[in-house]
């Protein structure tokens, strides 16, 4: 199968270049933000801590970039260090007279800085390179649907939802980023959702041709409704894996009592 097509969100390519310009910036910022002394500025900067601290923020850096499965744990711990450190040299060596200010404007921009990378990395659900942090689970379904992108109108399949988004299976050439318009309808209701192709697939074993749509600016009333259609989704799936459960157990417990009868006999 061809390799899907996907682009990473600005919002996490920007904050990779950031993490890999830190070994160099980060050291000026903070003697600005606390006015530290040159000194104390070059003893951090040649410190096993900053050291090792750079380090992290660079492979965490090429992991948020490569949307690697680990990126996000090694933010979180990025960010934890990092707040840590405001503390510790803010209240430790600050020199200046207002050191509340600085102190409280670092730690919320790093906090606002990992809620929104939270949300940039769970929204797009689709994308293979993230599967496994989608936000909303996703059930795979079989739904004819109507899409409408430029005046051109397509008959297509979808083939998972979730309440953000959808895999859509179609034939027609779509490009990434493509605002479309999609009508189904699902536990009779109906559905008019506009959305954006985040990415694409060729045809292959394990994946027909087709297009991830994330949802844009549905309607309460609309979000409701798809809520409460994933949730129907979800207890029709649990029911079917504890039969599944059920019937295995006894296929089991049928091929247990052949052995038996077969030892008897």
């Amino acid at each position: 199968m061809r390799q899907s097509e996907a682009r990473n969100p600005r919002f996490i390519n920007c904050l990779a270049y950031v993490l890999w310009s830190f070994p160099i910036t980060y050291i000026p910022l903070l003697g600005t933000f606390y006015n530290l002394s040159p000194s104390f500025m070059v003893s951090i900067f040649f410190s096993l801590y900053n050291v090792v601290h750079s380090a992290i923020a660079i492979t965490t850096a090429f992991a948020l970039y490569r949307m690697k499965p680990y990126a996000w744990h090694f933010y979180f711990f990025h960010s934890f260090l990092m707040l840590a450190e405001q503390f510790w040299v803010g209240l430790g060596y600050g020199q200046s007279n207002f050191i509340a200010v600085p102190l409280a404007f670092s730690s919320t921009f790093i906090l606002a800085t990992l809620y929104i990378l939270k949300l940039e990395l769970r929204v797009p659900y689709f994308s293979p390179k993230i599967a496994w942090w989608e936000s909303d689970p996703r059930y795979k379904i079989s739904v004819p649907a109507q899409m409408t992108c430029s005046d051109h109108f397509y008959r297509s399949d979808i083939m998972d939802i979730s309440a953000s988004g959808c895999f859509v299976k179609t034939k027609d050439p779509m490009k990434v980023d493509q605002i479309v318009q999609i009508k189904f309808s699902l536990f009779d209701h109906k559905f008019e959702c506009n959305g954006r192709v985040v990415w694409r697939t060729e045809s292959g074993v394990t994946h027909p041709k087709g297009v991830g749509v994330r949802f844009l600016g549905l309607e309460k009333s609309v979000h409701a409704d798809l809520r409460d259609t994933v949730k129907k989704l979800k207890t029709l799936s649990r029911k079917y894996k504890d039969l599944r459960a059920e019937e295995k157990a006894a296929t089991m417990e049928r091929k247990v009592q052949a052995l038996i009868s077969q030892r008897k006999g």
